[in-house]
């Protein structure tokens, strides 16, 4: 049932909002993959971008930075394989192909399509997830019986986080299966020490490396680590050799075919940057579960050990003799820990990818000390209570999966369209450059099939000089509209009667209204323009200014906390990406007023989408413009 339950919340949340741009990301290598049998540099025509900027391309007249995420040999370096064939498999058995240049600027995918090209790479992620959940209760039941086994099941099952796992066209659910799988290999080591345990862990070695390096990399110092518990043999060290030959085999030739070691030299690294500590112990604080279940698990196994066998029958039934589980589960968690801030780079340092590294100790640890303190409760009623008490701690805490989609987006599918929609009437000429704001180019080219490319690492020279039409579009945060009901009410109190397609086209020009207004300064005339806002309409576009603010507020605080983004202040999608994006090649010269399409927007007309959450830039062509 609960299998069941937890299947059906990945399928559902899988279908229940548009690629973002990391899963558009993995999508388009994906097409790679169906075209040249493996993820490359390139498509459509032109370089993939996604990620921080730092490596001049000296002698390109149009892309003044290379990415780093791709070698110099032209193929995926920064990310695993593995979840990347997932997809493509997934696209390839669903009838998927790849997207290829046309010659006209017109989507080669409609409106009718985006949910379909929504659910179709996200299939694997949901059967990872179910092979997740089972590894989850296998885990859990070898290492607290029964009731942590029902309770690792509940918090695979439900959480919030993991359905989002669960659910995500990356190599989150593939990164949590293999997790277990490796630790399920070691647990089995450490307990038994058979030749398969040894093979499978090796196995489960390999296919970690290909699909989440830093938790391979994590996984193997664990298994050094806890190398004083494996069960002790005369042939301990042959299989522990021949464990070693086949992650070695696995590995280092794809290490040097793909050029991953070349491309990783002089990647900024988390650690070295300033505030580093500062956001481990902020992500440390706000955790009070995990930590408590942390300090709980350790001091129950501690006192097990001191006391032995002068702990009360009861209390020793309980913990006593899952002493070791505990700290193992410790230890698993925090090397872990160390693993991701040691080695990660600063453009990956965020604290949803760090709580991946971390999951499945941390879930094993909660079930195995919820089971212990079922058990103390009732011996006979254990299975049941420690399975409900996860659940409560889930609910308690705002970490039970109750949505598909966050407050405020589940409108987003209307907001794909409105692109797809506008692209396809807008008639481009051929020789049109077609970019967007970073990384929000993925998914509209995902979506549409056109070769819409980041604006980041284009030079400001080419920008300014290219004789054709460009056409930049630019992400915009809206705050959510105001509802038709409530502009027909207000007009019927001012004794004015409209009707719902006009009360329609009032809530779309409040909704843009503040984004209108900022860019207008910048461009030459907006669409829709400011026309003057009826007085009994004003409360409404006052409310929308300041829930607008708000957003930004709330926007500011949450990612400036991130290692990325700290010394910098971040309020709108302009923010964003220009910081991250140039964080090591000096922002503040090509940010804001001295971004590098400033000057070439100036003659054009800036489009408010109809809840497209974008601002489309129409710059004209050079010929005759003085």
């Amino acid at each position: 049932m609960l299998l069941a339950v937890g299947t059906g919340l990945r399928v559902w949340s899988a279908g229940a909002s548009p690629l973002w741009e990391d899963e558009a990301e993995s999508s388009i290598n994906a097409q790679t993959i169906l075209d040249h049998g493996i993820p490359t540099d390139q498509f459509l025509g032109q370089p993939i971008y996604e990620n921080v900027l730092y490596r001049p391309w000296p002698g390109n007249a149009e892309y003044e930075f290379k990415d780093l995420s791709y070698s110099d040999r032209g193929v995926v370096a920064y990310h695993g394989w593995l979840p990347l064939y997932s997809i493509a498999g997934s696209m390839a058995v669903f009838g998927q192909e790849a997207d290829h240049l046309t010659g006209h600027l017109v989507p080669q995918h409609g409106q009718d399509t985006v949910v379909r090209r929504t659910w179709v790479p996200r299939v694997p992620a949901v059967l990872f997830g179910v092979v997740f959940m089972v590894l989850m209760y296998v885990l859990g039941r070898s290492m607290g019986g029964p009731p942590a086994g029902w309770a690792a099941l509940v918090y695979a099952a439900i959480a919030k986080k993991n359905i989002y796992y669960g659910s995500q066209a990356r190599y989150y659910s593939l990164t949590l299966m293999l997790i277990a799988a490796c630790g399920w290999a070691l647990w089995g080591i450490m307990r038994r020490g058979r030749w398969r345990d040894y093979i499978f862990g090796a196995m489960g070695l390999v296919l970690l490396f290909h699909t989440h390096i830093t938790s391979c990399v994590g996984m193997g110092v664990v298994g050094a680590v806890s190398l004083p518990w494996h069960r002790r043999h005369d042939r301990a060290w042959i299989k522990r050799g021949v464990l070693l030959l086949i992650v070695l085999a696995g590995t280092l030739p794809w290490l040097w075919w793909t050029g991953f070691l070349d491309n990783t030299q002089g990647i900024p690294a988390a650690w070295r940057m300033e505030g580093f500590g500062a956001v481990v112990y902020r992500y440390l604080t706000q955790r009070p579960v995990e930590m408590s279940l942390f300090i709980f698990g350790i001091t129950a196994a501690g006192l097990a050990s001191m006391l032995g066998r002068r702990m009360p029958r009861r209390l020793l039934e309980a913990f006593g003799a899952r002493g070791g589980v505990y700290v193992f589960l410790s230890v698993w968690a925090g090397v872990m820990f160390v693993t991701f801030a040691g080695c990660m780079p600063a453009a990956s340092f965020f604290s949803t990818r760090l709580s991946l590294m971390i999951a499945v100790p941390c879930m094993l640890l909660a079930a195995v000390v919820v089971s212990s303190l079922a058990y103390l409760v009732s011996h006979r009623w254990a299975h049941v209570i420690a399975p409900v008490v996860v659940g409560v701690i889930l609910a308690g805490t705002g970490r039970l999966f109750t949505e598909a989609a966050p407050v405020g987006q589940t409108d987003r599918f209307e907001g794909i369209r409105a692109v797809v929609g506008y692209l396809e009437d807008a008639e481009l000429s051929e020789d049109t450059r077609l970019y967007a704001s970073p990384n929000g180019h993925l998914v509209m080219t995902y979506y549409t099939g056109l070769p819409i490319q980041s604006v980041a690492p284009i030079r400001k020279t080419f920008l300014d000089s290219y004789p054709g039409p460009v056409v930049i579009i630019r992400k915009a945060k809206y705050a959510p509209p105001p509802e038709v009901n409530e502009v027909m009410a207000l007009a019927g109190d001012a004794g004015v009667v409209i009707d719902e397609g006009a009360a329609g086209d009032w809530v779309e020009r409040i909704y843009s209204r503040v984004q209108r207004e900022e860019v207008l300064g910048e461009v030459a005339s907006v669409s829709p323009s400011l026309e003057p806002i009826p007085d009994y309409l004003a409360p409404v576009l006052e409310r929308q200014r300041g829930e607008t603010q708000a957003m930004r507020n709330m926007l500011s605080w949450h990612v400036s906390s991130a290692l990325m983004f700290r010394g910098y202040t971040i309020r709108t999608s302009p923010d964003w990406w220009q910081t991250y994006k140039y964080r090591f090649v000096d922002p503040g010269s090509r940010s804001g007023a001295n971004v590098n399409y400033a000057d070439r927007v100036r003659l054009a007309v800036a489009v408010a989408l109809p809840r497209g959450r974008c601002m489309v830039y129409h710059c004209p062509p050079l010929q005759g413009v003085e």
